[in-house]
């Protein structure tokens, strides 16, 4: 059998850097950490509802992970 990671190992794997992309769920693609990050913090920041990035708990997540990378 093959030595793939599962679905589940994927999906909990942090993202460190700007380049690394993932499935974006809200979006419905693959999308860059950099630009996951970028429409998250500018629809939250300008409170813009319509954006499929509104209070996001991927996005979120992401943040999250990719601040904690800093320290």
């Amino acid at each position: 059998m093959g030595e793939g990671k599962s679905k589940k190992d994927r999906a909990t794997q942090r993202l460190k850097y700007l380049e690394d992309q993932f499935y974006c769920r809200a979006r419905r693609r693959r999308l860059s950490l950099r630009k996951c990050l970028s429409d998250y913090c500018s629809a939250n920041a300008f409170e813009n509802k319509k954006s499929a990035c509104w209070r996001c708990p991927q996005g979120k997540v992401n943040r999250s992970d990719y601040a904690a990378e800093l320290f």
